[in-house]
């Protein structure tokens, strides 16, 4: 019966020793994996944060610069209709399709920005996921903060163009300027060329 006991008591030892060894390594894995969700969450939503202020900005510019150049071309517009004289209408035109073409250049960088912003290697919703599998927790409090997290920032992430670049390329498409543009040579390849710089296939997609 002694030996019975020493036995059982040098197998508790070990149970100790073994709980405490599984105690020192929770605890260092839930050190380590903390760190880097911490790390993972923090470079998302930094990420995130930075593309979006400066599609923000650049938005509201670009949006200046489409009200001042719906602005340029009405004006330019109604003097024609006073003076027509086609030819000063012609370069006016001519220059604000120029600048029309940087802001849907510029447009677009922001949108493409945006959509990689909306659409990282790993979501929140992921990196809590890979959390809670890698400590084998349930998650999901911490799945429903990457949802809020993933949701905040999907619906800042509008790629949509501002609406006074839509009515900038409305105006452009439905007031016949590819007749002005082509001036006499109204060949169809003119009109289509004309039409094509005026963002007929852009507005109509």
């Amino acid at each position: 019966m002694v030996t019975a006991e020493k036995t059982a008591r040098a197998m508790l030892k070990q149970a100790n020793e073994l709980g405490n060894t599984l105690r020192e390594i929770v605890r260092r894995d839930l050190a380590d994996e903390t760190r880097r969700f911490n790390d993972t969450l923090n470079q998302r939503i930094q990420l995130a944060s930075e593309a979006i202020v400066q599609a923000v900005k650049s938005k509201e510019a670009i949006a200046a610069g489409a009200s001042s150049i719906n602005g340029k071309l009405e004006k330019a517009h109604r003097r024609y209709s006073k003076n027509n004289n086609l030819e000063e209408f012609r370069s006016v035109l001519q220059s604000t399709l120029v600048e029309v073409q940087q802001l849907r250049e510029q447009h677009e960088a922001v949108a493409e920005s945006l959509r990689e912003a909306q659409t990282p290697s790993r979501s929140a919703v992921e990196i809590v996921e890979r959390f809670a599998i890698e400590l084998q927790k349930a998650a999901g409090g911490w799945e429903a903060t990457g949802r809020e997290i993933d949701e905040i920032i999907a619906n800042l992430c509008d790629p949509n163009p501002d609406v006074a670049l839509v009515e900038l390329e409305r105006y452009l498409t439905e007031n016949g300027f590819e007749i002005v543009l082509v001036g006499e040579n109204r060949t169809e390849e003119a009109l289509e060329e004309a039409r094509r710089l005026l963002g007929y296939s852009d507005s109509s997609e």
